[in-house]
């Protein structure tokens, strides 16, 4: 019998990826030494395994997508940074739990732990899991993001779920119970916004975004922050500029009533007091000499430092 007829090797061609890697164990972790813990971190973060290019692939659900989760991460990291509070928001931050293959939510949340960034969440490294996945639908895997992952998430202790579907534009919130058992309920609604007690913060989607809220006061991107300042100034600019027209327009009058009240009682003005008149943009002193063009016999009795009024 001849021999199988083997294909040749392409050098150029991409390596097979393998099946996606688990976390080492509780116990596995445990024996390791600190030098075998970096290394089997450092082997989870560089391995690709094909279930990985095609959660990549199925997560490629364009800008949409992307301005979601990116928003929701960066509105949360500057809220809770402002404030001091130690709590990780992460986004396409691949999550390892020990025993588990790894998965990657669109934004977590960690409490009571230091917001550096990470290369991975690695439960067994960090001491704790998550408390808070959130993903954003779009175009992908319907049943990954609300059937799979509700069973998942939860079954892992994840205590609070949300997912926010934007071409519906609503939320589906879920949380643990407080009795221990791992299957979540439906975080009930208030007048379309939903509690998270991790962040404690309320979410619902407005103007087809996602929003949070603490008490009545919305969460606002830095862009955001940015616009109202730069409308604020805008605003300010506006009302100095009516107050400079207006303050023109009563220099404007008060000059123009002084002449008038020369006029009418036939004091004769020089071209040079009327310069100096029309050229005055004191309020104050315009006003005196007002006063005193009522019982003045010259002009040039305006400008004298000893007259009254």
């Amino acid at each position: 019998m001849s021999a199988p007829i083997r294909k040749p090797v392409d050098p150029t061609a991409a390596p097979i990826p393998a099946e996606a890697p688990r976390a080492p164990t509780e116990a596995e972790w445990a024996a390791m030494s600190p030098a075998q813990r970096q290394q089997a971190i450092a082997a989870l973060v560089d391995s690709v395994s094909q279930e990985e290019i095609d959660e990549r692939l199925a997560m490629a659900e364009g800008d949409p997508h992307f301005d979601a989760k990116v928003e929701a991460r960066d509105t949360l990291r500057a809220w809770f940074g402002r404030r001091g509070r130690r709590i990780y928001i992460g986004s396409e931050m691949k999550v390892h739990y020990p025993g588990e293959k790894g998965f990657t939510p669109d934004v977590i949340a960690v409490t009571d732990v230091e917001p550096s960034p990470r290369l991975c969440w690695m439960v067994s490294a960090e001491g704790k899991g998550i408390d808070l996945a959130i993903e954003v639908h779009y175009a992908g895997n319907w049943r990954k993001d609300f059937v799979d992952n509700v069973v998942r998430y939860a079954s892992l202790g994840i205590r609070e779920y949300f997912i926010y579907d934007i071409p519906r534009g609503h939320l589906k919130a879920h949380r643990l119970p407080p009795t221990g058992v791992r299957r979540y309920e439906s975080i009930p609604s208030r007048a379309g916004r939903y509690r998270s007690e991790v962040l404690e913060l309320d979410l619902t989607v407005e103007a087809g975004r996602l929003r949070f809220y603490a008490d009545t006061a919305e969460l606002v991107t830095a862009s955001e922050l940015v616009g109202k300042l730069e409308g604020m100034i805008e605003a300010a600019e506006a009302r100095i500029e009516q107050e400079q027209a207006r303050a023109e327009q009563a220099v404007g009058r008060l000059s123009a009533a002084i002449l008038m009240l020369l006029d009418a009682r036939g004091v004769p003005a020089s071209d040079e007091a009327r310069g100096r008149i029309l050229g005055e943009t004191d309020v104050d002193v315009l006003g005196r000499w007002l006063q005193r063009a009522a019982t003045a016999a010259a002009a040039e009795e305006l400008f004298s430092e000893l007259a009254s009024g």
